[in-house]
């Protein structure tokens, strides 16, 4: 009965290497890997975060949003070329780091 909802890696014949397990990963779990990138981005967002308050003694988020948004843009490129997200997720965190960008920029006051 359980065989019935999620596909095993034998439904992959035409993969080669690990891809039928990450293929059978991203059917079996809706969601699988766009949470994998909002995890990353929200560990490298407080790392960060909490790297640079205590360095500098001040808190700077623009600084945290702008280097996890592009880290997480360069990190879902491969996952849509390997088919596991969509290229829409890639735009979004695109989007994401050119809006951090220009806020960051336009915050300045250095």
């Amino acid at each position: 009965m359980v065989a019935q909802l999620c596909k095993t890696i034998a439904d992959y014949p035409l993969a080669n290497g690990s891809m039928p397990f990450w293929y059978a990963l991203r059917d079996c779990i809706p969601f699988a890997f766009e949470g994998l990138l909002i995890a990353i981005f929200l560990l490298l967002f407080f790392g960060n975060y909490y790297l640079v308050k205590s360095k500098t003694g001040k808190a700077k988020i623009l600084i945290a949003l702008l280097a996890s948004s592009i880290v997480t843009m360069v990190l879902s490129m491969p996952l849509a070329l390997a088919q596991l997200i969509k290229f829409i997720t890639v735009i979004f965190w695109a989007f994401l780091a050119i809006i951090a960008y220009i806020i960051f920029l336009v915050s300045d006051n250095s």
